[in-house]
């Protein structure tokens, strides 16, 4: 048994699939097949039941999963120990970020630390913060930032900063600096999806006030931040964003930003992490860049 048949397992427990796990890791089909089926016979059992179109682990699969991603985090743990007496930091390294702070505070994170490790090549993901803590629990990425703390002892959540929520809108609905939740029932709202932590936020604010959300006159529903502020630059609606997100557009007069009376829409933004995984170097570095930005405690 060695780390290439385990990692060629894992690969194809994640993705269901011999080619797709081989086209994931730069192997042949054949070849990742092979160190499969080499582990199956070193082990005497089947992992995989590949009788139907979608490969599936069997019983014993799912059971020697867990002992195969404990055996990669004790491989990346040495790595790391050893890599951090030469602070040898390069390759790739994937970062996903739910809109808020993939907008506001991801750029000034990546310059600072492009500037100390600048033979790493990033790949930033914007996504809903949903998908990033169901990618941090699959190993599908190391470090997410997301908009809300995740209560969930798979998951490690690291308080950044302090984020505000704010009312937008186009500046001729002339709706004012202060603005009570009962007049705004009459516009039309424009909202992230529902696993947008930015949307979650501002509902659980609404149910601490025992207003009802139901009587909110939701007309679009867009997964994209950008898309969210050209229709209220338009004028088709107006929404709940993080007032980082939008200072350009508020300073340029395109949107105009109101907050809402009697409603707390203060919040804070999170680093997080796998609970159950060691953080490979690079993605330890950036942790720690973070932490030295925002002196949390660990």
């Amino acid at each position: 048994m060695d780390f290439k048949q385990i990692e060629a397992f894992i690969t194809v427990a994640k993705y269901k699939s011999f080619s797709k796990a081989a086209d994931a890791i730069f192997l042949s089909q054949p070849t990742i097949s092979a160190q499969v089926s080499a582990l199956e016979k070193e082990l005497a059992v089947q992992l995989f039941d590949r009788s139907s179109k979608e490969v599936r682990l069997t019983s014993y699969g799912e059971a020697f999963l867990e002992y195969a991603i404990d055996i990669i985090n004790t491989r990346n743990a040495a790595v790391y120990h050893m890599s951090s007496f030469t602070n040898n930091i390069l390759g790739r390294f994937s970062l996903a970020a739910s809109s808020t702070p993939c907008n506001s505070i991801v750029p000034m994170l990546v310059d600072r630390f492009s500037q100390k490790y600048p033979q790493v090549t990033f790949n930033i993901t914007e996504m809903p913060s949903g998908d990033i803590i169901e990618n941090i629990l699959k190993f599908d990425c190391e470090i997410g930032l997301v908009g809300s703390k995740v209560s969930d002892d798979r998951i490690n959540s690291y308080k950044l900063t302090e984020d505000e929520l704010i009312l937008i809108s186009k500046p001729s609905l002339k709706i004012p600096d202060y603005v009570s939740i009962e007049a705004l029932l009459k516009e039309q709202f424009i909202f992230r999806e529902r696993h947008s932590a930015t949307r979650k936020s501002f509902e659980k604010a609404m149910l601490e006030t025992e207003l009802d959300i139901s009587r909110l006159n939701v007309c679009y529903e867009v997964n994209s931040l950008d898309t969210l502020l050209q229709l209220v630059k338009r004028g088709l609606g107006v929404s709940i964003v993080s007032k980082g997100v939008c200072e350009d557009y508020i300073s340029s007069g395109n949107i105009k930003a109101s907050k809402i009376n009697d409603l707390d829409l203060r919040r804070y933004i999170y680093l997080i992490t796998s609970s159950r995984r060691t953080l490979t170097p690079t993605a330890r570095a950036f942790f720690d860049i973070c932490k030295e930005v925002y002196s949390f405690n660990e």
